[in-house]
């Protein structure tokens, strides 16, 4: 029992890395998001079975977070080397029904590497939705 919790506390340390990195960070409702996915082997090789980007919205008052949109799920069946990386491109038309970021919503892409023995790799980026009257204030 101890050999498999250390065996996944390994993997975990020293599994394959994704980070997205977006073009912008402030947005207006509807707009197209842009950027990419930069993927980087860890310390042995892995098989990716999937990649999944979700937009998220965070109720700060409820302190509750709800699943906007899928905006990317990627099956990949795909072997990762230690020392690899690549670069996956990434684009999303944001809903134009987003409310206005502020201290009651929140919002941030979730992204998901999943391995095929289960174990997973999570990214946040968090993003603002802006409206007209915050640029002409800004």
């Amino acid at each position: 029992m101890i050999r498999k919790i250390i065996s996944q506390l390994r993997l975990r340390i020293g599994s394959a890395s994704i980070d997205l990195i977006l073009d912008k960070d402030e947005f207006m409702p509807g707009e197209k998001v842009t950027g990419y996915f930069s993927l980087k082997g860890g310390r042995f090789e892995q098989k990716i079975n999937r990649l999944e980007c979700d937009l998220v919205v965070t109720d700060e008052q409820k302190k509750e977070e709800k699943f906007t949109e899928s905006a990317l799920t990627r099956l990949m069946s795909k072997p990762i080397s230690s020392k690899e990386s690549s670069r996956i491109p990434f684009t999303f038309q944001l809903p134009s029904t987003l409310d206005t970021s502020s201290n009651k919503f929140s919002y941030r892409f979730r992204t998901k590497l999943v391995f095929s023995d289960g174990t997973k790799r999570v990214d946040h980026d968090q993003i603002k939705i802006l409206t007209k009257k915050n640029l002409v204030n800004s």
